[in-house]
């Protein structure tokens, strides 16, 4: 079985950290940092190692609009073979044409296990078993459901099946997928800042990207046991119709997103092959790590013989899946 090594990217720090990730000098950007922020865990992207992706097998959900649209084009100009899945068959096909016969969109509705199964079995049949699995798709709740006129509907479940329900049932796929081919996995999740932070008020949508940010947390323990890789995006505000006209305007000067810079983050986290277990905050088109960060100021926050209690009990628990793709037992 191959060993991961978390976030082992290049990456700015202000002050050296530890569990294996290579401390480069500030000097690489030019960043001036506050005082009270002891250090950034930024990561420079280095879009070299795209060439890497010639020849690899993508499945990937969501591909047909915004971030996933612009992730779909970097995969195909980079030479990888794409199958992704989308709602919107009419703009899918339009990509899928545009972009040549190693890409093909199929008609996706990620809430129906047959469905995905349906991609996946579509990717095999047209270049074989997948090396990389992104699960993109996402909607996020258009009603104020608190009001008086939603209050007897269920207004939340759409984003629940969509955002939760549908990425680990892509994870699931992708994760037997792997094991039946032999093939060595990544797997890139699309969650968003509001997984990491109390966001603006879409409550199911900021829960279910939580929920998202849980899934990482829990399969990166998982998936080395398939010889698979996961990690995780999480955008920040960004240039795409999903935002709203109303946020945009609100948003005013600060920095922004494109969609082709978050692509790029997921591009990146699917060929990398020392990132494991990552969360990668993308805000203004720069990268920061968040995993990292979490786990090691954890007996800050948690107190010192709670945190040292618990990583005991953690070593224990997860003892049966080896300890290659444990964050915690690197610190």
């Amino acid at each position: 079985m191959r060993m991961f090594y978390l976030c082992s990217c290049s990456i700015v720090y202000q002050q050296s950290l530890h569990c294996g990730i290579r401390a480069s000098t500030p000097q690489q950007h030019n960043t001036t940092t506050p005082q009270h922020h002891k250090m950034s865990n930024e990561i420079i992207l280095d879009t070299s190692i795209f060439a890497d992706l010639r020849g690899k097998n993508v499945i990937f959900t969501g591909g047909a609009s915004g971030i996933g649209r612009e992730a779909v084009i970097i995969f195909a100009k980079a030479g990888a073979n794409v199958t992704f899945g989308d709602v919107n068959k009419v703009e899918g096909d339009k990509l899928a044409a545009e972009l040549g016969s190693h890409v093909q969109c199929k008609q996706t509705d990620v809430t129906s296990f047959q469905a995905l199964k349906d991609l996946f079995a579509a990717g095999a049949e047209a270049h074989g078993p997948a090396d990389i699995v992104c699960a993109n798709a996402g909607i996020h709740e258009k009603e104020d459901w608190l009001s008086e006129e939603y209050l007897e509907k269920d207004c939340a479940w759409p984003s629940m099946q969509v955002n939760y329900v549908g990425v680990l049932n892509t994870i699931k796929l992708a994760l037997l997928s792997f094991k039946r081919s032999g093939k060595a996995g990544s797997i890139v999740l699309t969650a968003s800042v509001s997984g990491y932070m109390d966001s603006t008020p879409v409550c199911a949508y900021t829960g279910t990207k939580h929920a998202v940010v849980g899934l990482l947390r829990s399969f990166k323990t998982v998936a080395p046991v398939y010889n698979t890789r996961i990690n995780l995006i999480a955008p920040w505000m960004t240039n795409t119709p999903f935002a709203g006209d109303t946020a945009m305007k609100m948003w005013g000067e600060l920095p922004m997103n494109s969609p082709e810079g978050c692509a790029k983050a997921i591009v990146f986290a699917a060929i990398n092959p020392k990132l494991h277990g990552c969360g990668i905050w993308v805000g203004g088109n720069r990268l920061y790590e968040v995993e990292e960060g979490y786990i090691r100021t954890r007996p800050d926050w948690l107190g010192q013989e709670m945190s040292d209690n618990f990583q005991k009990g953690w070593d224990r628990l997860s003892a049966p899946y080896g300890k290659n793709g444990a964050l915690s037992t690197l610190h």
